[in-house]
């Protein structure tokens, strides 16, 4: 084991300004889908509402952070480059999201293919980096580069395949049970995982040599993660793939590499000393929901073959919230490490405010998985999200003075 944890130690933080955009239009899907998902707006739901209420949260929040607003922060850093490959495709991606993101409730298939578009451009630019910009060998790549990777991977087989059906279903004027029928499964699965594994061994993992049994896992297991799934979900769209093979393609592609990839970082985490701060509070936290929802899923058929069927479905449903909170709680984790690299005399009130932060969100995570405490869930996520308000305003404010007094500086100067 050598230095801290990734999100300890990042030093070169004045790169990535503008994946704070992406952060916030993550912002605005994530209340967006909240707000489609009140009661009242289900009594006579229109097409737009169930499918917003469904895919924003994955969609529009977890791929384009991950691929967006994070790339800009760390890649560069992580493949000691010196800076994205293409600054303009993530111009263009954010345009198109954002686009979108406002169009999905009212044209549920022309949102998504917005999204198609957009998240192709900024995968183009995750794979361009990682090949052109990077001035460290594929051996020496740390586990989030491979989950920015394999993520990228992913999307460059999801966006034309959802294209394709996306054109087929609209000309056949397919309803929103068949669009939310494609998209869950191994693409929402695959979209969550991948990203939230990789920020969370991040976040918690000394940075590693090859000793490390995380290092030696992490190629094949993302690799594997991202895009076995999605490339049987293709077939099985738009081929002959069986459903058996479909579903056991599931367990091969995902269940598998995610056991190997928990052991080994069990096994290394072991070894180390845990970490303390909010991104560490973060990301223990948004593990256990993982781990949680996880297990609730893998069980359900267990509990679907018995007697009590209002509990099955209650345990499946719950399993999906707990795994997508979790995802946002790893994507929080780096958001609150990019903070803190910029807030460092800030520290003690930086470091109560996120924990306290990140207790408020667990909390709110857990109640949300039970109909009776709806009321609280939607007070603790609703104050959850304005207190995110605070660490990105005093980021912001202090880059506009670092950019007011660099002005100021070069006028003098002239």
């Amino acid at each position: 084991m050598t230095s801290g944890p990734l999100f300890q130690r990042a030093s070169s933080f004045h790169r990535g300004g503008s994946g704070g955009a992406f952060f916030l239009l993550a912002l605005f899907a994530g209340m967006l889908g909240g707000v489609m998902g009140l009661p009242f707006l289900h009594v006579h739901p229109s097409a737009g509402v169930v499918v917003s209420h469904a895919v924003l949260m994955t969609f529009y929040v977890v791929a384009p952070v991950f691929l967006g607003g994070m790339a800009q922060w760390f890649l560069p850093d992580l493949l000691k480059g010196e800076g994205m490959a293409l600054p303009s495709a993530t111009r263009i991606g954010f345009g198109v999201l954002a686009v979108g993101a406002f169009l999905l409730p009212v044209m549920p298939y022309g949102g998504l293919a917005l999204w198609s578009i957009g998240v192709l451009a900024l995968a183009f630019n995750v794979v361009a980096t990682v090949l052109e910009m990077r001035s460290i060998s594929f051996r020496s790549f740390p586990p989030l580069v491979w989950a920015f990777l394999a993520n990228a991977l992913s999307m460059l087989v999801i966006a034309p395949v959802l294209l394709a059906f996306l054109l087929r279903g609209g000309l056949a004027n397919a309803g929103p049970d068949a669009l939310l029928s494609v998209l869950r499964g191994p693409v929402e699965m695959t979209l969550l995982s991948v990203p939230s594994l990789g920020i969370i061994i991040a976040a918690l993992l000394p940075e590693q040599t090859e000793q490390g049994w995380v290092p030696r896992c992490a190629p094949y297991a993302f690799g594997v993660m991202g895009l076995v799934p999605v490339l049987f979900w293709a077939d099985h769209l738009f081929g002959d793939l069986p459903s058996s093979a479909y579903k056991a393609s599931l367990t091969v592609g995902l269940v598998l590499p995610c056991l190997a990839l928990l052991v080994a970082f069990a096994r290394d985490l072991w070894r180390a000393a845990l970490p303390s701060g909010p991104a560490a509070g973060w990301a223990s936290g948004g593990l256990v929901l993982l781990l949680a929802g996880w297990a609730a899923m893998l069980t359900e058929p267990l509990w679907a073959g018995g007697s009590v069927q209002p509990a099955a479905f209650m345990l499946g449903a719950a399993g999906h919230q707990l795994v997508m909170f979790g995802s946002l709680l790893a994507l929080s984790a780096a958001f609150y490490g990019w903070c803190g690299a910029r807030l460092a005399s800030h520290g003690r009130f930086f470091a109560a405010f996120g924990m306290a932060h990140t207790l408020v969100t667990f909390v709110g995570a857990l109640c949300s998985v039970l109909p009776q405490l709806v009321m609280p869930a939607t007070l603790l996520m609703g104050g959850s999200l304005l207190m995110f308000a605070l660490p990105a305003g005093m980021v912001w404010y202090g880059m506009l003075v670092e950019r007011t007094q660099e002005v100021t500086g070069l006028l003098r100067k002239q």
